[in-house]
Formats: structure tokens, sequence, C-alpha cells
């Protein structure tokens, strides 16, 4: 008796413990998730009525403020989801699902040695429509409680936490895409006056509309230039060295909640092979370049973030039916909306393949009610799609095929790793309830996101340049994760001591990879230092005085590498050209010959060799961009000298292998 009153105080101390944790992680992620979402909401009333960045700051700061007091009661304790421990939850004959898996490993090991995308893509639907089939009468039991957190996990938990905002400090990969994403928030704070997001803010003259029509729906850069607004400071400090510090402590949280699901005996260990995972591809557009080295845009935090939590929120209503988790459900769709336009388009796949994970376990209206949220950004997606029809020739020449994106996405060399982990992850789940739902994921994910039969017509909503982003619908690095873990306990389990070496022998050897071929490795053009800008030092600086040495009310003509970074600056003159994507995107916006000239004119400066005559003509026409300043490297610069000196007397300034021409007003004689 004294035995049994004895364990009531300490199973109340480990309930009320565990309840706090649960209160702090619900407090951080419900709160930056509503606040973001009323803020992106803000934004998008502003940009509909033509609102300028003052009334924007105005009404924006009130909403944000209100989303985070919302969250914080919304993250109130409800009580955890119950489950009837009764009797397990049946698994699948081993025989069977050890012959399906040899199955799977042969279907890529086919991939690897060229059978061909094709045959590769029908044979993995057959294997995963056989499955989902087998299981459709088996009796999937009930549902799995997470383990709880011991004390040693929480401090493993808080380590990764404060961990994660070091490394997406120190560690730099500039990318010249924030001439359109800080040049944003630069430019809200250059012309508050201004409606936002009504205008081009690389050019500089606002003369121009917005480059892309699906600008006009992110809100996270007009965010970045709020905090520059109100608390002073660069937007590209706020960018790189602020904000995405900030949202890193958030990256293992948003995958211990998806992991607990995915995995929930060994939630902390999935997590830490998921954030492994993810960092692993170093391709340009591969998960780990848009994990930690790139979570200073918001398509990064998208992936990082957002993508678990979806899968989290959505699992939770239907399994609960609790409406302040759907209002959470609805706030991450409208956010992600604000961190990248690409949501437009992922969100509803990523909802829908989430929703039909669950069908069969609950009524068909909690399913739909659960998909309601992806109703936002297809309407955001509707508002836009009408400017997109002019950029089709733009993008005309890019392939839209499974196999490049998929390559992109998962790395060439990591692909087959990421691919064996997907298919293989049915025949490794050894719950009923579970193995259902990664089948129905993984046949829905191969049927709609790696399909080589609809790609095509996936650009057609997508655009080519952006297709390759319907593979971010599923959590992969989670679902990898999962499926390495249930590998490693089903060696052990199989073949005792030796599986356990066995499984020790890969990780060693997988470790050994992730260091030399992680997006945190030098050959993936990643350094590391204490500075606060994420920029090439050299570049940056030229750009910096060339915009401190332009006469005012000229333009800048410079090469690529120089042009992306002076759009960064609050202060800056207007450029005639910028980058070749951005130009051929903005000349859908020009006369063909004016596009023409002003890519011209760029390459002339970079060091392309043109006819006399044709150069005579690009010289000429300098005049028509009231040309002030232009920059070009040293190589390029004596000949360019006297082309100038014809019509001019430049003034010449030398700084880091570059020479700015200072001309008469951007006007010749």
């Amino acid at each position: 008796m004294k035995i049994a009153t004895a364990e009531i105080p300490a199973k109340a101390s480990a309930s009320l413990s565990r309840s706090r944790f649960e209160l702090v992680l619900a407090l951080l992620v419900f709160c930056p998730t509503l606040a973001f979402a009323c803020w992106t909401v803000a934004c998008h009333i502003c940009v509909t009525w033509h609102l300028s960045f003052q009334t924007l700051c105005r009404v924006g700061l009130p909403a944000l403020l209100c989303g985070a007091v919302a969250g914080g009661f919304l993250a109130r304790p409800e009580g955890l989801a119950e489950y009837n421990n009764e009797r397990n939850s049946p698994s699948a004959p081993k025989r069977r699902q050890f012959i399906l898996l040899i199955v799977a490993a042969a279907i890529v090991g086919s991939l690897a040695f060229g059978i061909g995308y094709s045959g590769f893509w029908i044979c993995a639907v057959g294997l995963l429509t056989y499955a989902v089939l087998h299981q459709w009468n088996a009796d999937l039991g009930v549902g799995e409680p997470p383990a709880g957190l011991s004390n040693f996990g929480k401090c493993v938990l808080l380590l990764l936490v404060i961990f994660a905002p070091i490394v997406a400090y120190v560690a730099h990969r500039p990318d010249v895409d924030d001439a359109v994403y800080v040049g944003t928030a630069a430019d809200a704070v250059a012309h508050p006056e201004l409606a936002v997001l009504s205008h081009d803010v690389l050019y500089g003259d606002q003369k121009f509309p917005l480059m892309l029509p699906s600008y006009a729906v992110e809100s996270y850069e007009l965010l970045i230039a709020l905090l520059a607004h109100l608390l002073g400071g660069s937007p590209i400090f706020w960018a790189h060295a602020v904000v995405p510090t900030v949202l890193a402590s958030l990256v293992p949280i948003a995958w211990f909640k998806l992991m607990r699901t995915l995995a929930p005996r060994h939630s902390l260990a999935a997590t830490v092979l998921a954030l492994l995972l993810l960092s692993l591809p170093a391709e340009f557009r591969g998960l780990g370049n848009f994990a930690f080295v790139r979570l200073f845009q918001g398509k990064a935090v998208f992936v990082c973030i957002a993508i678990p939590l979806f899968f989290c929120f959505c699992w939770e209503f239907i399994g609960t039916g609790r409406k302040r988790i759907w209002i959470l459900l609805l706030a991450c769709a409208i956010a992600s909306v604000g961190l990248t336009a690409s949501a437009i388009f992922v969100v509803p796949l990523a909802l829908g393949i989430a929703c039909l994970s669950r069908w069969r376990t609950v009524v068909t209206k909690t399913v739909i009610l659960a998909f309601v949220p992806a109703l936002y950004p297809l309407l955001c997606g509707l508002a836009v799609s009408h400017g997109f029809k002019a950029l089709e020739a733009v993008f005309a020449q890019l392939p839209a095929r499974a196999p490049i994106a998929i390559a992109m996405v998962f790395g060439t060399h990591t692909q087959y790793f990421f691919l064996l982990a997907i298919l293989a992850a049915p025949f490794l789940e050894p719950n009923a309830k579970r193995r259902w739902s990664v089948s129905l994921l993984v046949l829905a994910y191969f049927v709609i996101a790696l399909n080589p039969f609809a790609m095509k017509l996936l650009s057609r909503f997508t655009t080519r340049d952006a297709v390759w982003r319907v593979l971010w619908c599923l959590p992969v690095a989670g679902i990898a994760s999962a499926t390495c873990i249930n590998g490693v306990q089903e060696m052990r389990e199989r073949w005792g001591k030796w599986g356990t070496l066995a499984a020790a022998v890969l990780s060693i050897a997988g470790l050994i990879y992730f260091v030399r071929h992680s997006s945190f490795a030098p050959s993936n053009d990643v350094t590391y230092s204490l500075h606060p800008l994420k920029v090439v030092d050299g570049d940056y600086a030229v750009a910096r005085t060339a915009t401190v040495a332009t006469p005012p009310g000229t333009s800048v003509l410079a090469p690529e590498n120089i042009a992306v970074w002076i759009p960064t600056f609050v202060h800056r003159p207007s450029l005639v050209s910028v980058r070749e994507i951005y130009d051929a995107e903005m000349g859908t916006h020009l006369p063909p010959e004016e596009a023409r000239t002003r890519r011209q004119l760029r390459e002339l400066v970079s060091g392309k060799d043109f006819p006399e005559a044709e150069t005579d003509r690009l010289v000429d026409s300098l005049p028509r961009y009231e040309v002030g300043l232009v920059v070009a490297p040293i190589a390029v610069a004596q000949r360019l000298q006297v082309e100038l000196s014809k019509r001019n007397q430049p003034i010449g300034i030398a700084t880091n292998g570059y020479v700015l021409f200072r001309l008469d007003g951007g006007r010749t004689p």
C-alpha cells in the first residue's frame, strides 16, 4: 500500500513535467505560425487594395502581435491524444515484408544500372499498389503513443535547438537571388510611400511592374523590411544575421514533432538523422541547399519548417478533430504562401497526400475539412496566374523531366539512397496503422510528384523553372529517417550482434560520406565566419562603392556578379541590367529591342566581344539609360575606356579587380 501511494506523486510529477514540455513545444510552434499567418493576411490585403508600406506597418504590426497572442492562447494544455493500448497493433508477416523489401531494392538497383526511369517508375508504382491493396482488408489496429522523452533526451533536443542557430549564423553560402529577396525589403524601406509589391525592385527606377506576378503573394521579405523600418539597421543585416538565426531554432522542433508520429519509439534519434539527411544533397537545387546554409530565404524556411509542420497539424487534426489544430493548419497554409510563392502548388499537393494517407481510418468529412486550408494558396494562385502567360516563352527551353528533377533535389549521387528509402518505407514499418499511411503517402508521391508522364502537365501549372519543387510536397528527410531507424531495428532483431555491427558499419560509412559531401562541406562553396552578411565579400564591396560613386539621378551598368548586390542597398541607383535570367523575365515587360540592348550592354562590360559597329551602337545607347557609372573588370576596362573616351571624359576608379568609370552625368555632349 505504501509502495502504491509513493508511486502516485511520482506519476503525477512525470505527467506535470511532460505537460510543461508539451506546452513549451506548442508555444514555440504556435506563436510564430499564427503571427506570421496574420502578417501575411495583412500583406495580401495591402497588396489587393494597393496600400503603401507605411500603411502596412500600421496595420501589420498589430496583426503580427495579435497572431502571437492567439498562438499562446491556442497552445494551452488540452491533454494528449488518447491511445487504446489494450491490444497491440498487428504487424505484417515478416517473410512477406522481407521479400517485398528485396523487390524494392532490386527495382532501385535496376534504375542505377540503366533500366530507364519510366521502367523504374512503373515497377515502383506496381509494387506500392500491390502493397496498398494487400493491406486493404487488414486490421489496422490502433495508434502507437510516442515514447516519453527522458531528461537526457530533452537535453539533447535543447542542444539541437541551440546548435542549429549557431550553424545557420556561421555557415555562409551567398545566393544572388537576394537581389530580389533582400531587394524587396530594401525597396520597401527606401520608398515607404509606394504601394507594396506593386513595382519592380531590381532595376530601381519604379518604372516597371513586378518581374514575376507571384512575388505579390510573398510576405517574408516585407517582414524583414518591417524590422529594419522599426528597429533600424540595414535590411540585409536582418535578413542574413538575425531572422534566420532565430528561425533555425525551430527547425529541430518541427522535425521532432513530425518524427514523434513517423517513429514514435525513437523520435529523438530519428530527428537527428532527419536533420542530417536534410543537409545531405549538396546540389545547387538540392534539399541541403534549402536547409541551414540557405535559411535566410523564405523558400528554405518553407522546406525546413513549414512542410514537416503541415503533416503534423494535418494528421493531428484528422486524429483528434480539435478545432485549434485546424486553425493551426490553416495558419500554416497561409504562412507558407507568405514564405514562397511555390507554396501555391506545393501546399495543396502536401495536404492532399497527407489527407489521403489517413482517409481510411477516419470519416470522410474530417478528411475533407483537413484539406480546406489548401484553398487559400489555390486562390492566391488563381489571383496571379494571369500574369504568367507572357513568361511561357522564357522557360520554354527548360526540360520538364522527372529524372532531372530528382537528380537536382535528391542529389546526383544520393538520389538512389533517397529513392530506396522512400520505396522501402512501407516494408520496414512494423506498425500496421503507420504502414498503411506510409504506403499511401509513398504511392501518392510516386503517382504525382515523381511521375515521368505527368511532369510536363505539372509544369503548365508551376512553370518549367519551378516544376522540380513539387518534390517538396513530402517530408522526404523524415520518411527516409524513419526507414533507416526501422531498418536498423530490423537488422538487430533478425541478426542480433551481427546486425548491430552491420548497422554500425553502415552508419560510419554514411557519416564519412556526409562530412565530405553534405551541404556544409567546402565543396558546396560554404565558408564559415562570424561575419553577419552572407555575401561575396569582394563583389559586395565593389557594389557598395558603385552605389556611392554613381552621380545622383543616373544609373549603373555593371557585370552580373556586381549588379545583383546593388538592389540590397536601401539608397541605391537604378540599373541598366541585372542578371541573365532576370533580364529574360523582365524582358517580357519591355519592347524586344530595349530588352536586347540592355542585355547586350551587360554582356559588353562583362567581356563579350561584339563587332565594332555593334560596340559603337551599344556605347552610343548609354545616354538613353542615363548611365552615370560603368563597372568593368580590369581585363575589359582598357578596351572599354577607349570607347568611352571617344564620347566622354570618364573618371576611372580601380577597386578589387574592377574599374569604375564615372561619366558626365550619364549624358554625352
